[in-house]
């Protein structure tokens, strides 16, 4: 596998955060605890190096959860996220 294409989703809920191998993966753990947590505070796509792809819009999907709608391509993104 080339590691220049492996990418995960961050889910930042202000005091933590979770990392997801997939969207759906991560949509179903913020549907799956909503009662618990809430919703999060941010989502977004980064690759192996720590570098955000794109910010994902937390919509409400119309029954009640969260959908996850990737955003604009960040190009040239030096970001890495803070260590909570």
């Amino acid at each position: 596998m080339r590691r220049d294409v492996v990418t995960e989703v961050i889910v930042d809920y202000g005091d933590f955060v979770e990392n997801f191998a997939t969207p759906l993966e991560a949509q179903d753990f913020i549907n799956g605890n909503l009662e618990e947590l809430d919703w999060p505070v941010a989502a977004w796509l980064e690759d192996s190096s720590g570098r955000k792809k794109w910010d994902y819009q937390l919509t409400d999907d119309g029954s009640g959860g969260v959908e996850l709608v990737a955003g604009e391509l960040v190009k040239g993104s030096s970001y890495y996220r803070p260590i909570h």
